[in-house]
């Protein structure tokens, strides 16, 4: 659940989830149709199997749960029980593997976790943190921070994360035109086969993003303002993030204001 939508698993249909907006003022109405429209618009200009980082894939949008219900034969016994509020059908986005939370919990997990079994959970790549903090007891066992030390400490391509960021990011600045504000890289499940021990790497929440009308600032306002996924100047996997970046930007003929938003201070 976030303060703006909460996603859920349409029982039987377990590939999918539908997210619900929780207020169903106009405004939060059209943020949430906004953002499915966005979503097909980033797959089909920024999508695809050469994308280190994948997106998921929107499936249609409904003005109420019952128009959903009806279009997909859901009988009032099987009832899901959500409010009538406007949603959207979007790809469910896997936890990651049992092995992999198996080594995340009994690497990065205080005390009381080692004699539970691995939590289901998502990983978010915070390139941007070079450590992390350490002996904290209270942990987000379902949006996990994995620091630059811990991704490497998990045998994980820092690197090629870092590019794909980079690759990522820039197909959402140049081929879409939007700001990235608020986007998240995580580490999760394999869409195909969730019980892979192969590490799947997926780009996700797009209902924060506008468009930045050619201004690096915009573009830099977004990347500050968002945690701590991106490399920094002084973090080893900045050159990786920085030539994918620009590499990305030349092949939609940007490069001009994608050298201006790497040279602005962040």
């Amino acid at each position: 659940m976030g303060s703006f939508a909460t996603v859920f698993v349409s029982e039987g249909r377990g590939g999918v989830v539908l997210k619900q907006i929780q207020d169903p003022c106009k405004d939060a109405v059209a943020m949430l149709m906004k953002e499915h429209d966005d979503l097909l618009t980033l797959n089909s200009v920024c999508g695809g199997s050469s994308q280190f980082f994948q997106l998921p894939r929107a499936h249609g949008s409904y003005t109420d749960y019952y128009s959903f219900a009806q279009e997909v034969g859901i009988q009032r016994t099987e009832d899901m029980g959500l409010p009538p509020h406007a949603l959207y059908v979007m790809q469910r986005i896997w936890p990651v593997s049992h092995w992999l939370a198996t080594r995340i919990r009994d690497l990065f997990l205080p005390q009381p976790f080692s004699d539970q079994p691995p939590p289901h959970l998502l990983a978010r790549l915070y390139l941007g943190n070079g450590t992390s903090r350490q002996g904290s007891r209270f942990v987000n066992t379902e949006n996990f921070p994995l620091s630059a030390d811990r991704i490497e400490r998990l045998g994980l391509p820092a690197d090629k994360i870092a590019a794909g960021m980079g690759q990522m990011l820039a197909s959402i600045n140049f081929k879409a035109g939007r700001d990235g504000r608020d986007i998240e890289f995580v580490l999760c499940g394999h869409p195909e086969n969730p019980l892979s021990k192969v590490p799947f790497y997926e780009c996700l929440d797009f209902n924060q993003m506008r468009p930045h009308g050619g201004s690096a600032i915009v573009i830099v306002s977004s990347m500050v303002s968002n945690d701590p996924y991106y490399p920094r100047l002084w973090s080893p996997q900045w050159q990786a993030f920085a030539d994918a970046y620009l590499a990305t930007a030349a092949k939609a003929n940007e490069s001009p204001l994608a050298q201006d938003v790497l040279q602005k201070d962040f």
